[in-house]
């Protein structure tokens, strides 16, 4: 009996260290439990970058890469910042995601609710999709400027301040996954704010200009010009800003000119003219002295050919008239150099209109025509009009637009002069109509970086990266996508302003060089 009651205490005993085991063993496999994220194949995070076939997400402090190959992406924004939903196959173990296979990409519907940010800094260059700034720590970034609006009221040249809205995260200088909403050089209030941040470092040096240039007032295109110095000539700077330009002495006073135009080495004769970011200045400046605007306009009006542009009937120009239109002082043309004003023709509401006609020269009517952008540059603007192809110069002209300036887009433009001497014509605006039809079959021609199973990323000529939904394109295309030239037509007017993920209509091959 004492045997049984000795075997059955054994056997209890066992049961009870079994189940210790066991509890200590379920225990031990607790942590490792937790490291699988895993919520029925799903996870949520918040996107750091995307392109082609690369997903970064961040949850909880880490950042997750996903081979989004064979996903199916079913967003209408892929923004930095944007709130996603990862659907995939296998188990996520830590931040290695070798093992799982993603199948598709959702938002979470909160991604509307991101703000409009801004980046202010000073031009450097602007394409027909891009637009590069320098911010005030010296630190450029380049933006998309294709699909938003444009609004440049002191023209386009290097060293001009702009205020770029958009939405979205910029990782670092990394911008491909924001979207610009519009890029302004009228916005006095921001730009203000930011110039008053502005570091100028000391020096004391002797520079010489590369390039005839304009001197002035402050850091910015739109202050008022003091002189200019002619190429080769010298002078001293005490001070380099950050974003791109120099402080100088002129007149025992501090002066500024854009620093890209300047050396410390007395350029060798007959030299180049300058170059910016690596290329020929865009807007390169010559001469002693620069010619003001209105004696320009008076010296290019020209009368207008029977059955020609548009007219608009302006008043002689009198003062600051043509300053006023182009943001510029200029002396009055109707004064002598006693200052003096000599007699000018007024419009006089009594006099005949035949008289009035007659006595108001031709030169004031400043005249439009509409015509199809074949190619544009920060510097010109090539336009066909009835069979007639025009190079423009644009640096000095307002610019509106509604969805950047893109080749077919029809633009107007505003000028003086006679389109058969486009040397001597001065171009006032240029502005796109709205809504602009040529939207609707947008081309854009670039690299297809990579895909996905419905979307590919394509890196245009000029460094715009732009994501396409591929399905219901038209391919003609050959083969995997990706490393391939390709031309694609996209209809812009389909998706939002705010949107980045637009529907592609057609794929085709491009020229190979």
């Amino acid at each position: 009996m004492k045997k049984m009651v000795r075997n059955l205490a054994v056997i209890a005993g066992g049961i009870a260290l079994a189940c210790c085991l066991l509890l200590t063993g379920c225990k031990k496999d607790e942590p490792k439990t937790e490291v699988i994220i895993e919520n029925e194949g799903q996870m949520e995070g918040t996107l750091v970058s995307f392109e082609g076939r690369t997903l970064v997400v961040e949850e909880a402090g880490e950042d997750y890469t996903f081979d989004v190959s064979g996903a199916s992406v079913n967003t209408k924004n892929m923004r930095a910042g944007d709130e996603l939903v990862i659907y995939y196959d296998g188990k996520l173990r830590d931040s290695d995601t070798s093992k799982v296979k993603v199948t598709s990409i959702e938002d979470l519907g909160e991604n509307e609710h991101q703000t409009e940010k801004q980046a202010v800094g000073t031009l450097v260059d602007l394409t027909e999709n891009t637009i590069r700034i320098r911010q005030n720590d010296g630190e450029e970034l380049l933006f998309n400027a294709n699909n938003c609006q444009h609004e440049f009221k002191n023209g386009i040249r290097e060293g001009n301040w702009v205020v770029v809205t958009y939405i979205g995260e910029i990782q670092g200088k990394d911008t491909k996954n924001v979207t610009v909403i519009k890029i302004t050089d009228n916005d006095p209030n921001t730009v203000k704010k930011e110039q008053k941040k502005m570091k100028i470092k000391a020096v004391n040096e002797k520079v010489y200009t590369t390039a005839g240039v304009h001197i002035r007032e402050s850091y910015t295109t739109d202050s008022k010009v003091l002189g200019s110095l002619a190429k080769g000539k010298s002078a001293m700077r005490t001070g380099v800003c950050e974003n791109g330009w120099s402080r100088i002495q002129y007149k025992s006073a501090d002066a500024y000119v854009y620093g890209e135009y300047l050396t410390t080495k007395k350029p060798k004769k007959g030299a180049p003219a300058a170059k910016t970011n690596g290329k020929p200045a865009a807007t390169p400046q010559e001469g002693d002295d620069p010619q003001p605007v209105a004696e320009k306009l008076e010296a290019s009006m020209q009368p207008v050919e029977e059955e020609g542009p548009e007219e608009i009937e302006l008043k002689q120009p009198k003062g600051d008239v043509f300053a006023e239109e182009l943001g510029e002082s200029v002396k009055d043309p109707a004064q002598d150099s006693s200052g003096q004003s000599e007699e000018v023709v007024t419009d006089d509401p009594e006099r005949p209109e035949e008289e009035e006609d007659r006595d108001v020269p031709e030169r004031s009517k400043v005249q439009t025509f509409t015509g199809t952008v074949l190619e544009v540059n920060m510097n010109t603007l090539t336009v066909a009009r009835k069979d007639q192809e025009y190079t423009l110069d644009i640096a000095d002209a307002e610019h509106e637009y509604a969805n950047g300036i893109q080749t077919g887009n029809t633009v107007t433009v505003t000028y003086a002069g006679s389109l058969e001497d486009t040397d001597n014509l001065t171009v006032m605006k240029v502005q796109d109509s709205d809504p602009n039809e040529a939207a609707k079959d947008a081309r854009y021609e670039g690299k297809i970086m990579d895909a996905t199973a419905n979307t590919f990323t394509l890196r245009t000529e000029d460094g715009a990266v732009m994501t396409f939904m591929k399905d219901g394109a038209e391919n003609q295309l050959d083969g995997d996508l990706s490393g391939q030239k390709a031309i694609v037509t996209a209809d812009m007017t389909a998706s939002e302003p705010d949107e980045n993920v637009f529907q592609a209509k057609q794929i085709e091959p491009a020229d190979e060089e």
